[in-house]
This record gives C-alpha cells, sequence and structure tokens, in this order.
C-alpha cells in the first residue's frame, strides 16, 4: 500500500516504480473538494485519485510486490479498508 496525504505524489511514486504502466484512476478536480480538503499546497494541481493507483514491481520470479496507491482526499478514506485488507506493507509518503 502506498498512503499519504492529498498532493504527497503517490500517483507519481507508483508510476515511477512500476514495471508495468501503472492504472490510474485520475479526474478532474471539481469543486466538491470545496470546504472539505486542504487545497493550500497543492500549487496547479488539476487532477486527484478517485479510487486507487495500481502497479507491479517482480523482486524474483516467485516473489511480485503489488502496489495499490490510496486517494489522498479526506472525502475518499472510506476506501481505504478495501485497499489495506491483506497488505504486509506499506511505505508512506509525506511532504
Amino acid at each position: 500500500v502506498v498512503a499519504g496525504g492529498f498532493g504527497v505524489g503517490k500517483t507519481t511514486f507508483v508510476g515511477a516504480v512500476s514495471e508495468i504502466n501503472p492504472l490510474r484512476t485520475e479526474a478532474v478536480m471539481t469543486s466538491a473538494s470545496a470546504g472539505i480538503d486542504d487545497l493550500t499546497h497543492t500549487g496547479g494541481k488539476t487532477t486527484t485519485t478517485v479510487a486507487m493507483d495500481f502497479g507491479r514491481i517482480t523482486l524474483d520470479q516467485d516473489l511480485i510486490l503489488y502496489l495499490f496507491g490510496t486517494p489522498g482526499q479526506d472525502r475518499f478514506w472510506f476506501m481505504w479498508d478495501d485497499l489495506v485488507r491483506g497488505a504486509i506493507g506499506a511505505v508512506v509518503l509525506v511532504d
């Protein structure tokens, strides 16, 4: 699981380390986040992850690491329970 707050680089991280083209669920940011999410430090960010990012790293022939990037906006935190179920580790990104 790749976790962290809004705008810290989870999608970028998954895309940079994945050996496959990552599955991304980015959508254009809308006014739905106004008053809910802190957009102060996001600069020119125009999209946000609305479900998850998915990537893969093969560490050995019999050892494959699947990456699940969590959404960072508070309004999507209800998805965390499903994304972390069965996880054996986490990368926490902060900025």
